[in-house]
């Protein structure tokens, strides 16, 4: 992390419903603390509420946090 507490990078990966497993093996390797402001984006018909967010907390230390509108 830079010293104001910003992350030094942007990293969006793209993933569907399936993607669920390849994501866990890359929190899983990843560290906590890389400096980095990590964005997932899920396809998902918009009647399905996603677990993503407490299903990644189980393998990484990092935040994580659902997007709303006006974040």
């Amino acid at each position: 992390m830079s010293k104001t507490n910003e992350p030094e990078y942007f990293i969006a990966i793209g993933a569907s419903a399936g993607g669920l497993e390849a994501l866990q093996a890359f929190f899983k390797n990843m560290p906590a603390k890389c400096g980095a402001c990590i964005i997932i984006i899920q396809h998902l018909s918009p009647d399905f509420k996603s677990v993503m967010a407490e299903l990644l907390g189980r393998v990484t230390g990092m935040s994580i946090f659902n997007a709303t509108d006006g974040v």
